[in-house]
């Protein structure tokens, strides 16, 4: 057999002659279908092969590249694509991909100057011609509308949370208290640290125990002396400067205004008030500070008195002024308790 094929006119004949019993096997179905799995089968064995798949990849697109010369064959085959494309996007994570994959090829293509040149003005073209339809128009109005309306709704939604973030913020007050200067901070202006966090950035046991006047295990700073501390440096306004206030004792709390006038070394022609609803503090009066002799006020008071004995006393600028500057009603014994703890501060003394 082998020999009479390799005459032309039989093998030609013998092809024909298979075809066609081939051709006429091929009607049964249980046939078609089980040589249809063999010749997969054979060809999956053959494209393991990376020369024969490389092969067959260029014969089958050059076969696809002639065919497609053909219009009608171009559009059965386009209608074909887009009808499995369709079918394949239904899947979500199939059309996520897609779309990563295109916006990536698109994105490729337009670092190309001419490529992104011809792409506009496709676009340019193709939404001028758009636009040449009223109802497409009205569409894109009412879009554009919308998107600006959500778009100010997105602003003054975001303004709004900001406003009523900011006014709880300011009614809370700032309530973190810097080691270092004991000034009172919101919780964005504080950063906290430890001993060991210190230490390793170069700083002394020593000096931290100087600089960090309030005695915690979290030690909060500011951005001002943080940025001294850091610097090996000790802040001008630090507590350890000697700016920390003394701890005010009960017998000097309950004095009243006038009773603290009687007492002090100086006395202030001044009075911090309360402005308006927003709870801050004025000052109202000249800036003139008198110099007193407690011992002289004192003396002036009654030798003998109950805990309820009280004093109608008036406080005058001047003695020639009708008005007093202050009038209330004082404790004799308030103020004798309050002078006999002061005259024992060193502070007192040095007035």
């Amino acid at each position: 057999m082998r020999e009479r094929r390799t005459d032309d006119e039989f093998r030609l004949l013998d092809n024909r002659r298979r075809a066609n019993s081939l051709k006429v096997e091929r009607h049964s179905k249980e046939f078609k279908t089980g040589e249809n799995k063999r010749r997969i089968e054979a060809l999956r064995t053959e494209r393991q092969n990376e020369e024969f798949r490389a092969q067959d990849n260029e014969r089958r697109a050059e076969a696809l590249r002639i065919e497609r010369q053909n219009e009608e064959f171009r559009a059965q085959e386009n209608e074909r694509r887009a009808e499995a494309l369709k079918i394949e996007r239904q899947n979500e994570e199939f059309r996520a991909q897609e779309n990563k994959r295109r916006a990536e090829a698109l994105r490729i293509e337009r670092q190309n100057e001419e490529f992104r040149a011809q792409e506009n003005e496709r676009r340019l073209k193709s939404l001028k011609a758009k636009r040449e339809e009223e109802d497409y128009k009205d569409e894109e109005r009412r879009g554009n509308a919308l998107r600006m309306h959500n778009t100010r709704d997105k602003y003054r939604n975001n303004f709004d949370a900001m406003k009523s973030n900011y006014e709880s913020k300011i009614k809370e007050g700032p309530t973190h208290i810097c080691s270092c200067c004991g000034g009172l901070w919101f919780a964005y202006s504080i950063r906290e640290y430890t001993v060991e966090m210190l230490a390793k950035k170069g700083l002394k046991k020593e000096f931290i125990d100087t600089v960090c006047y309030l005695k915690h295990e979290i030690i909060e700073l500011c951005a001002t002396c943080r940025k001294d501390i850091i610097s090996n440096k000790i802040p001008n306004l630090a507590l350890s400067n000697g700016l920390a206030f003394y701890e005010i004792r009960d017998c000097l709390k309950i004095l009243t205004e006038l009773e603290e006038r009687l007492i002090s070394p100086r006395i202030p022609f001044m009075v911090i008030r309360t402005l308006g609803f927003s709870k801050q503090f004025g000052l109202k009066g000249n800036l003139v500070n008198v110099p007193m002799n407690v011992d002289t006020n004192v003396s002036i008071l009654p030798r003998s008195f109950s805990d309820t004995y009280t004093i109608q006393l008036k406080l005058m600028r001047q003695m020639k002024n009708k008005n007093a500057f202050m009038y209330e009603t004082i404790r004799p014994k308030v103020v004798h308790t309050a002078v006999k703890y002061l005259v024992e501060q060193e502070l007192y003394k040095d007035e």
